[in-house]
């Protein structure tokens, strides 16, 4: 059996700065305890990144990488590169 991912869907939490956007065009967002990586081209959400016991407040991107972020705001935040 082939399985294919169709849809990946993700609620945003409901503060301020939860929204970062990269300079690759991407967007990064807490969902609960994930981060989703959202592409506004296509609009999909590309990959979820979990890791948070607690929920996530707010995301960064680095200024001066396309692809790597920081993740930062829950109880436990920790550095995380998406390439």
């Amino acid at each position: 059996m082939e399985v294919e991912r169709v849809f990946i869907g993700a609620g945003c939490n409901r503060v301020v700065y939860n929204v970062s956007w990269g300079a690759s065009g991407l967007v990064s967002f807490g969902a609960q305890n994930a981060v989703p990586i959202f592409c506004p081209k296509t609009a999909q959400i590309l990959t979820t990144l979990p890791g948070h016991k607690a929920s996530v407040n707010c995301t960064l991107w680095l200024p001066n990488s396309k692809f790597a972020f920081k993740v930062r705001g829950s109880m436990n935040w920790e550095e995380i590169g998406c390439t």
